[in-house]
């Protein structure tokens, strides 16, 4: 795969993170108590601007007619463990984890 391709985003499929994305998906929707049919995107971002992390996942819950929720993590999908995603959502979403404690 070329450099250009990397900039642009896209890169080689490695191995685990379709398992990973999928636990992370789980997770979440057992975190939050969500419906089969809320949508949730996980997506692993590079950055390599100065004071931002090498790398960072991203977990957003989509529902249709609302603002999009996310949590963000500072780790690569594979390495987000359950308690790092339930404290990012907990900052993303203090008043529904909240009540279900």
């Amino acid at each position: 795969m070329s450099k250009t391709a990397f900039a642009l985003g896209l890169r080689a499929q490695r191995t685990g993170y379709p398992e990973a994305v999928q636990q992370l998906k789980l997770q979440t929707q057992k975190l939050l108590g969500l419906a089969d049919d809320v949508t949730i995107s996980v997506t692993e971002l590079s950055c390599r601007e100065p004071g931002c992390p090498d790398v960072e996942t991203v977990v957003a819950i989509l529902r249709e007619g609302e603002k999009p929720s996310i949590a963000k993590v500072h780790r690569s999908i594979p390495e987000v463990t359950p308690d790092e995603l339930k404290a990012a959502f907990e900052l993303a979403l203090p008043k529904t984890l909240g009540r279900q404690s």
